[in-house]
């Protein structure tokens, strides 16, 4: 085959799709931490699976139109680091053959390096050694088959490109150390080869099939489910929209949840409305149920609509998990927050969706997280009709530091300037759990033993959590430190946080205070300044 058609390029998405969705966890486990966060095999599936099932049903004979299609809502599902850059490849390949019907090698070799050449301008600081490194060098591999080759076929094409990927993928570690010392390839890199894998294999009639269920979060039929609840007494006061939110996303999608006062309204698409009547039961009468086909016209009855509101001069939008660090958060005056964080991270639809609502002259987002940046300036390039700042909070201390020094009477350059210099000041430190044994800067770890970790490096690792702790806060307190922050979470108590702090405060010339955070997977996040 010399020219491809699209009903073929949906096919080799598919094939492609269904081989990232059967790998992506054993991509997870390349990550070099140790940490509770390996989600680049996750994040890259999320983007491209959602991507190639919204384009399954688009119907257009064109592949230039269909590959711009596939571009936009993978630009909209990006959800972290891996995820925008491959985001950023489809966009690129889709830029090159805007407008064609059909292509042939030379137009596709061409769009795999438009596609490299996007993604490399889309990160500010881009490193070899990573995704980006493998599909420029599979895009220059294409480009000399074809050059040497002109009478080549796709077949043939997508066979040597693959070798050469695998050849790129193989040379990582010696691009970037921190991977030979763990001894894997790039994850992201891997990702990226089983997506040419999977349109290889269907090139050579073998498309790969999906091994696993699909994943529940790509409902096209079912029920459209829509409740309204009267809370009873006890969920007047304890009711926690994003733990409902979390619990339904495991078997729901299009999740809308509103509290207007003593009721809750909810609608989700779902295959199992009874499930969704029970919990929702749970919390008080039901006066309003109703359920509806999928595959037939839905329409919405209850309002979810939001209040208008007078325009601010600012908005904050602030990225967290913890019922206690969103309480601090809010304490500073920050009325939007996302929910994620590590393993946990928003796509840029979730930035968009709540930019739409906003009605501020001004809106600063704080991703808190090194792997949430580049999602969240996604969102700011796709919204062109508001003023986004995106300052790159890479930690929950970071963003709480920048919030402090917000002035809502002051000018948006005063504030830019205050929050920057506080984030500049801060030292991030985390404890965590290692989950697998590896070797880190020469620091042997073992699975479950605690991590102490400062901005990117793991300091010291050990099986006592208070001496893990001790050595931690031993390595970043200083003569020159004055103030420390303690968020604790879920699985430690107030009396190990406070002794923490005890120590902290008896050993060093420095005062500080203690947060409930609440948080999952992080024993303690510390800010120090």
């Amino acid at each position: 085959m010399k020219v491809l058609d699209c009903i073929t390029f949906k096919e080799m998405l598919i094939s492609a799709a269904n081989n990232l969705e059967n790998n992506y966890e054993e991509i997870d486990k390349l990550n070099v931490f140790p940490v509770p966060d390996g989600d680049t095999g996750t994040n890259m599936k999320m983007t491209f699976v959602s991507g190639v099932n919204d384009t399954k049903t688009y119907l257009n004979d064109y592949i230039g139109d269909t590959a711009k299609y596939l571009s936009k809502r993978m630009l909209m599902g990006a959800r972290g680091n891996s995820g925008v850059i491959l985001s950023q490849i489809f966009k690129g390949f889709a830029n090159s053959i805007a407008g064609l019907q059909n292509i042939n090698i030379e137009q596709f070799s061409a769009a795999l390096t438009n596609g490299a050449k996007v993604a490399y301008k889309a990160v500010m600081r881009p490193v070899e050694g990573t995704i980006l490194t493998v599909a420029r060098e599979v895009a220059e591999a294409g480009e000399n088959f074809y050059k040497n080759n002109n009478d080549c076929n796709f077949e043939d094409f997508f066979q040597y490109i693959v070798e050469q990927g695998d050849q790129s993928l193989n040379k990582t570690p010696d691009l970037l150390p921190v991977l030979k010392e763990v001894g894997v390839v790039d994850s992201g890199g891997s990702g990226y080869m089983c997506i040419l894998k999977g349109m290889h294999a269907y090139l050579k009639g073998q498309p790969i099939q999906l091994a696993k269920k699909e994943n529940i979060s790509q409902i096209s039929d079912g029920y459209c489910v829509e409740i309204a609840v009267d809370l009873d007494d006890f969920y007047k006061k304890e009711f926690n929209a994003d733990r409902l939110n979390k619990s339904l996303g495991r078997n729901c999608n299009e999740i809308k949840i509103k509290r207007n006062d003593g009721q809750l309204l909810l609608h989700v698409h779902t295959k199992n409305p009874g499930d969704i009547v029970n919990i929702a039961q749970r919390f008080g009468n039901m006066p309003f149920i109703k359920i509806q086909d999928l595959n037939q016209k839905v329409e919405e009855v209850l309002d979810f609509s939001e209040e208008k509101v007078e325009k601010q001069k600012y908005a904050i939008i602030t990225v967290c998990n913890g019922e206690g660090i969103k309480q601090q958060f809010n304490k500073y005056g920050v009325q939007y927050i996302i929910n994620g964080g590590q393993t946990m991270n928003p796509a840029t639809q979730d930035f968009v969706n709540l930019i739409d609502k906003i009605n501020a002259e001004n809106i600063i987002i704080l991703p808190n997280n090194s792997n949430i940046i580049l999602a969240a300036k996604q969102a700011k390039d796709m919204v062109e009709d508001k003023n986004i700042i995106v300052l790159e909070t890479k930690s929950i201390p970071q963003g709480l530091a920048a919030c402090i020094n917000f002035n809502s009477e002051d000018d948006l350059q005063n504030n830019l300037t205050n929050m920057q210099d506080a984030i500049e000041n801060i030292i991030s430190a985390s404890i965590t759990t290692a989950i697998k044994d590896t070797v880190y800067n020469k620091l042997q770890i073992k699975k479950d033993d605690y991590m102490g970790i400062v901005e990117k490096d793991i300091i010291v690792s050990g099986q006592d959590l208070d001496l893990t702790a001790r050595k931690l806060i031993d390595s970043i307190c200083d003569e020159d430190k004055s103030y420390i922050t303690i968020i604790y979470g879920n699985s430690v108590s107030q009396e190990k946080a406070q002794e923490l702090l005890n120590y902290t405060v008896s050993s060093f010339d420095i005062e500080g205070e203690i947060i409930d955070g609440k948080q999952e997977l992080y024993q303690f996040i510390i800010g120090l300044e």
